[in-house]
């Protein structure tokens, strides 16, 4: 189909059987590729393509794998190369800048179309569940309406059963009020927005308030039905059944629907910091990035956000832009490291401590040595500690006897 909203004909009706046929085989990929039944049996199998491959283009075999061999597959009858294959490739395999790919992203290009692999089985069979159980609400708003025809019919007047049972149907619409029309806002949700899929690592927040600049806690959609959606804590791998009519009301945030995840890091400089040692800083944050073509498309964004001259020191905000949809990427670490060594870690002034203390407070605790003793026993403090000659001495011995073991 050349268009998004083209309506499917039979033949892609039949292709799309066809592979879905062959992602429940063992060998999804091809018997040349080997078994591909479990995540194990995969990853086994991409390890030994990848030593053959290895073998047909005679490297040294702890070298990296030429991208170029991968440019068979795009060959088309004719023996020109594909544009749009060749593209398709690079998007799959994020070799390195210098053409090259490594057995351990080979390995994990293929284990993340795996991955999607099964969370496509996964969706259609949650789908068809789905279908399933519409099906059979809607057989039964039919046959209900087929029987009061048939009713009618026959000759029965069935408005006086209703007209009798009227206040029994008043009262029920009073008490189960609420939950149809939840239950409806739910079904809305599945059929008609469609905000997730099964797979999807989702966000739920008020639509009053803003949401968090710096990203949401997620969770990860593991089953829905017409009634619940059940997800599990991308943290803490909890597990919630959540009512789709509750989450209906709320600002769903799709993290598998939000491409190129922008990553934001807030650094503190000092003021006395020279402006080259942060352009120094600057360059070794984009160099970390243009290292990682498989995880970074660029540095989005250097700036000052903000200029502290009572606290000494100056704001940066630092955007990276991510290939995933979503990630918790390690630049924050990488840019706290790099202030480590280029000796840029700002320390927040020390707070002024008032030592002062009163005489009536110095008083209670060590007496009036001006004054009789009467007077100060007098005027101390009856909650205040106090301190005798005995005490002291015994303070002293234990200092003594820990100094001599």
């Amino acid at each position: 189909m050349t268009q998004k909203n083209a309506k499917a004909s039979v033949q892609d009706l039949l292709m799309f059987r066809q592979a879905v046929t062959s992602m429940n085989e063992s060998r999804p990929f091809g018997r040349s590729f080997g078994l591909a039944n479990t995540r194990e049996a995969t990853i086994e199998s991409a390890e030994k393509v990848y030593s053959k491959l290895m073998l047909a283009v005679d490297e040294d075999p702890n070298s990296p794998l030429p991208f170029s061999v991968f440019s068979v597959l795009a060959v088309d009858d004719d023996g020109q190369l594909m544009t749009s294959k060749i593209k398709s490739l690079i998007r799959l395999f994020r070799p390195e800048r210098t053409g090259e790919l490594s057995r351990l992203d080979f390995i994990k290009s293929i284990d993340t179309v795996y991955k999607e692999l099964r969370l496509l089985r996964a969706s259609i069979a949650n789908s068809g569940q789905i279908d399933i159980a519409f099906e059979k609400i809607v057989n039964a708003f039919f046959y209900f309406f087929v029987v009061i025809i048939a009713v009618t019919i026959l000759g029965i007047d069935i408005w006086t059963v209703f007209l009798s049972i009227n206040s029994l149907i008043l009262g029920a619409s009073f008490l189960f009020g609420a939950a149809a029309s939840n239950y409806f806002e739910g079904l809305l949700l599945i059929f008609v927005r469609r905000p997730y899929d099964i797979g999807d690592k989702v966000a739920t927040s008020n639509p009053s308030n803003d949401t968090s600049g710096t990203g949401s806690s997620t969770w990860f959609v593991d089953r829905v039905t017409l009634f619940t959606t059940t997800a599990r804590f991308a943290t803490t791998n909890e597990v919630a059944t959540l009512s789709n009519g509750s989450i209906a009301r709320l600002r769903i945030i799709n993290a598998n629907r939000s491409p190129k995840a922008l990553i934001s890091v807030i650094i503190k400089f000092g003021l006395e910091t020279p402006f080259k040692r942060i352009s120094i800083f600057r360059s070794a944050v984009e160099n970390f990035i243009k290292a990682r073509p498989r995880e970074w498309i660029a540095l989005a964004a250097f700036r000052v956000t903000r200029v502290e001259a009572d606290g000494g020191y100056v704001e940066y905000k630092i955007i990276g832009q991510h290939r995933e949809r979503w990630s918790k990427a390690d630049l924050s670490s990488f840019c706290l490291e790099v202030s480590k060594k280029l000796d840029m870690r700002y320390q927040s002034p020390p707070m002024p401590v008032n030592l002062s203390a009163s005489d009536d407070v110095m008083a209670g605790i060590f007496g009036n040595s001006n004054g009789p003793a009467s007077d100060a026993g007098a005027h101390r403090d009856p909650l205040a500690p106090s301190f005798s000659a005995d005490d002291l001495q015994d303070v002293n011995n234990l200092f003594a006897v820990r100094g001599s073991g």
